[in-house]
């Protein structure tokens, strides 16, 4: 047994003592707008705070994506705010001011009394590590590793689980933790878990019970000197709102003020002049160059409508230099984001939370939608004309580029248009510009709007030659004449409103989300006119879709892909808006004083046109799929036997269910029914409810018999989903009671019409009599025996006998 002084002499002895530890490695500096340090050894970051009480801009983003349109978990800023550094003893609380409620004029006390009367959110309370120069460095860990973008209440919304913050699974990420001067940048791994995630996490999650995602905090310096502008809802510049208690006690305090960039006049006494420093974009690199030479043409469309403002050049394209760093907020960006599937760029915006000012631009760019776009042409090739579209934004010296190599001009061309389009809109949200759904009725009066190809129809070919804009249109220029002309302040709000009223006198629309004529993807001045284009082209989709727009090498089976339903749900977007009309009413966005009303009737010859042209695409021959395509849409050889796709004959009459379901369907919506009582009551020339169900039963149930089986077996889609639909309305417990009752009248005296009918058709007959007992059946208990649904599911897996066509965003 060693004694105790041996083991000191051990201890001491330099051959038997043990290698010395090397010195953990020193904190890692970064110094910009608020500087910090990143502890590797304890996984932490250390914030120095140079000042207390003063207001920080705070905005918490997704740095990676949900990897589906379907989940709320894009990338883009999710969370932004304004918070306040505040000393108390040994910590130093991290405090998120209350921007609903504010005092913005008067004095001092008044913007106290507001402040105390409304609670604030303390985000962390962090301890303090050090102090040295005036800085104190504080433990900034719980701050970051929390549920900073509310990921927990965004999954159970969408009704996928209940994720919790896992801060064990969570850390930092620094290699992409920088600062700037300007802005600081934190990001981390934040890792939800939950015990039955839903099936949309399922799908795109390596293990579903465990979603990691990037998250970013970034952090501000708050400017001054801005003036804010207020908003007016005629017009749709997109908005901050709040509450002002400071207004008159006899004005609401309700207050709104626009989002737009500083952008003020090199000379101000100019009519048009430079500005002081332009509103630049740079972009990624990344970018096919042809894209890129597209993506920056039609940014710089938007310079028209700043020169309307007074401005020339104010918007700048340029390609990012190689060592810029896209986290920097001086550097407005425009991100390349790869995706396998269409999703959503986002013109994510940079806005200070207290007045509305765009401080910065992070814009993601989807790459799949131009794989979309390639797609649609693909559907309407065997159509066209060969001499191409006609329609580009296309550099010569680019054509060559990777990726372009091989296209047929009028295909590139639709890319191309479409890309320079996607990026006017998505730039016009990051310049400050919300939606206009209703601009395609004033001829494309705006990039605002969500456009779909415009294919016409001339000399019995497809027609290609205005598939897109190629600029700005009219009521972009209304917004930025309202958001960026310089006024004398004493004349801003009368020069703001004659804004509105030269817009209103021009007969330009922008009307609310409840008006018929805010739809998204729809086209031309009228509804019956972009059905009746679209009805004709799709014919000629259908009667020319074939081998022909197939690649040398590619399965016949591809023909059953999503371009099948690009062609024969080509009229969906024309059938959405249409259905808007029949039972709509007009409702415009008006102050005290406009000419223009309120409301006003839909007429009701436009609503009987539209009801005839959708009744006329569930019609047997246009639900049929021509027989020379039926008998080329063998399965596709990359399925499996499990898959729907390997399913030898295409179920055609499948497909026209779910084309009826989407013309049917709605018509007998619960509030729609509503509508049209209400509406029928007042209108004179009202398109009625008992006649809306009349002309549907003379086009289903009442319709003259079919001379061929197959015209017989597509009426009976269409009869069995007008049968479902009227069911659903007729069992739903809040329906206008008057709807339900005359739906329920017709259902029996169908049910009492069909035990009598006799039809040599033995499967008709079959379905007459089995159909008399379904409703007899449901009329004693409707609740109990009403279906779900008249449209049938679009299939299972993305090998699916029916994928989904794109749909928003397109």
């Amino acid at each position: 047994m060693a004694t105790a002084s041996a083991l000191s002499l051990a201890v001491a002895s330099p051959a038997l003592a043990q290698p010395a530890k090397p010195a953990p490695p020193a904190a890692q500096r970064f110094d910009g707008f608020i500087p910090f340090s990143w502890d590797a050894v304890k996984g932490r970051v250390l914030l120095e705070i140079g000042a207390f009480d003063q207001d920080v801009l705070y905005y918490v983003s997704a740095a990676s994506g949900g990897g589906s349109v379907e989940l709320p978990l894009d990338r883009g800023i999710l969370e932004s705010t304004v918070i306040r550094f505040q000393r108390v003893g040994p910590r130093v609380l991290v405090i998120e001011q209350n921007l609903d409620y504010r005092a913005v004029s008067g004095d001092a006390a008044r913007a106290a009394n507001v402040a105390a009367s409304f609670p604030t959110s303390l985000l962390a309370s962090l301890p303090i590590e050090s102090e040295a120069g005036g800085r104190v460095v504080v433990d900034a860990t719980a701050l970051f590793m929390r549920d900073a973008a509310n990921i927990e209440g965004a999954l159970k919304r969408a009704n996928q689980g209940a994720f919790k913050f896992d801060a064990g699974r969570s850390a930092f990420q620094p290699a992409r933790m920088k600062a700037f001067p300007e802005n600081t940048e934190i990001e981390t791994l934040s890792t939800y878990v939950a015990e039955a995630p839903g099936a949309l996490v399922r799908n795109v999650t390596p293990d579903a019970r465990m979603v990691s995602l990037r998250i970013r905090h970034s952090f501000l310096k708050a400017p001054t000197g801005y003036v804010p502008r207020e908003a007016d809802p005629r017009i749709g510049v997109s908005t901050l709102r709040f509450q002002d208690f400071s207004k008159p006690i006899s004005d609401s305090p309700k207050e709104a003020w626009i989002t737009r960039w500083r952008l003020e006049k090199k000379d101000p006494t100019a009519a048009i002049s430079e500005p002081k420093e332009p509103i630049v974009f740079y972009f990624d690199p990344a970018i096919p160059a042809p894209l890129r030479h597209a993506m920056k043409q039609g940014l710089l469309w938007w310079n028209a409508a700043f020169e309307q403002a007074g401005f020339r050049n104010a918007i700048e394209a340029r390609d990012a230099p190689a060592d810029m760093d896209p986290m920097d907020i001086r550097y407005a960006y425009v991100l390349w984001i790869e995706r396998d599937e269409r999703g959503f760029s986002s013109g994510g915006t940079y806005r200070d939370p207290r007045t509305g000012e765009i401080l910065g631009s992070k814009t993601r760019m989807d790459s799949h939608r131009i794989r979309t776009i390639a797609n649609y042409f693909d559907a309407y090739s065997g159509g066209l004309p060969e001499d191409g579209s006609g329609a580009t934004v296309a550099d010569p010296n680019l054509l060559t580029a990777a990726g372009l190599d091989g296209m047929p001009p009028a295909q590139r061309d639709l890319v191309l248009l479409r890309q320079a389009l996607l990026t006017a809109h998505e730039l016009g949200h990051a310049l400050g510009f919300g939606h206009n759904f209703a601009s395609s009725l004033n001829d494309r009066a705006s990039v605002m709007e969500y456009p779909t190809p415009r294919v016409k129809v001339t000399n019995g070919k497809l027609d290609l030659t205005e598939p897109f804009q190629k600029a700005i249109g009219a009521y972009d220029a209304y917004m930025v004449r309202y958001a960026y002309t310089p006024f004398p302040a004493a004349d801003e709000a009368a020069a703001l409103d004659g804004v509105i009223q030269d817009m209103r006198a021009k007969g330009i629309l922008y009307v609310p989300d409840t008006d018929p004529r805010w739809t998204w993807y729809d086209d031309r001045a009228t509804p019956t006119e972009y059905l009746r284009e679209t009805l004709a082209a799709r014919k000629i989709m259908l009667a020319t879709y074939g081998q022909e727009m197939l690649k040398p090498g590619e399965p016949v089976g591809a023909l059953r892909d999503m371009r099948l339903w690009m062609a024969y749900l080509h009229h969906r977007w024309a059938i959405e808006s249409g259905l808007k009309y029949v039972g709509g009413l007009y409702t415009n966005i008006v102050v005290k004083g406009d000419a223009l009303p309120p409301t006003e009737f839909v007429p009701g010859a436009l609503q009987r046109d539209v009801l005839g042209l959708l009744l006329d695409a569930v019609e047997p021959v246009n639900l049929a799929i021509p027989e020379p395509l039926l008998a080329q849409l063998t399965p596709d050889p990359g399925g499996t036997l499990e898959d729907l796709s390997a399913d030898a004959a295409f179920d055609q009459l499948r497909a026209a269910r779910i084309l009826s379901a989407l013309v049917l369907e709605p018509l007998f919506d619960a509030d729609r029914a509503a509508r049209m009582v209400a509406l029928g009551a007042r209108q004179p020339d009202a398109l009625t409810f008992p006649q809306m169900v009349d002309a549907v039963m003379a086009r289903t149930w009442d319709a003259a018999r079919d001379g061929t089986p197959e015209a017989r077996a597509l009426r009976r889609v269409s009869q069995q989903t007008a049968l479902e639909s009227m069911m659903m309305l007729g069992a739903k417990a809040d329906a206008s009671p008057e709807a339900k009752a005359y739906v329920l009248e017709r259902l029996a005296a169908l049910s009492a019409d069909l035990g009598k009918r006799k039809d040599p058709d033995p499967l008709t007959q079959a379905f007459y009599r089995q159909t008399a007992r379904d409703i007899g059946r449901y009329l004693d208990d409707p609740a109990a025996h009403a279906p779900k649904a008249a449209s049938p599911a679009w299939g299972k897996g993305p090998r699916s006998r029916f994928p989904m066509p794109p749909g928003p965003p397109l």
